[in-house]
């Protein structure tokens, strides 16, 4: 997917491909992903765009309402092509991989939502 820019007031809105993130390296303080890296194809590989763009001790978070132990989540998997839910686990391996130091997750048990802050 190509990026575009739509200017309006004092926001732009960009839409890109997060495997190939169009902005300069070391661009940004944060970064977030709500409900988002269900759909991002290679974790490693867009964790590290995503670090690419962060400046340094920039900070990642990502906001996720299924943390990929509730069984009654993989109806969502099977309705939504492309879909894949990750446990803490497999996010914060990822984050690791893809150059990120430090790390912190919270979660809720209750609901399985999780949130993760991670640190270039």
């Amino acid at each position: 997917m190509n990026a575009f820019a739509i200017k309006q007031g004092k926001c732009n809105v960009v839409q890109g491909d997060v495997s190939a993130i169009p902005f300069s390296d070391a661009t940004f303080d944060y970064v977030s992903a709500f409900e988002t890296v269900y759909f991002w194809p290679g974790l490693v590989k867009c964790f590290s765009e995503v670090n690419r763009v962060l400046k340094s001790e920039g900070i990642f978070l990502i906001c996720n309402e299924s943390d990929g132990t509730n069984a009654a989540d993989e109806k969502w998997t099977k309705m939504i092509n492309g879909m894949k839910i990750y446990t803490s686990k497999q996010l914060v391996a990822a984050l690791k991989e893809a150059g990120f130091t430090e790390i912190k997750t919270y979660s809720n048990a209750k609901n399985h939502w999780i949130s993760i802050v991670a640190t270039k």
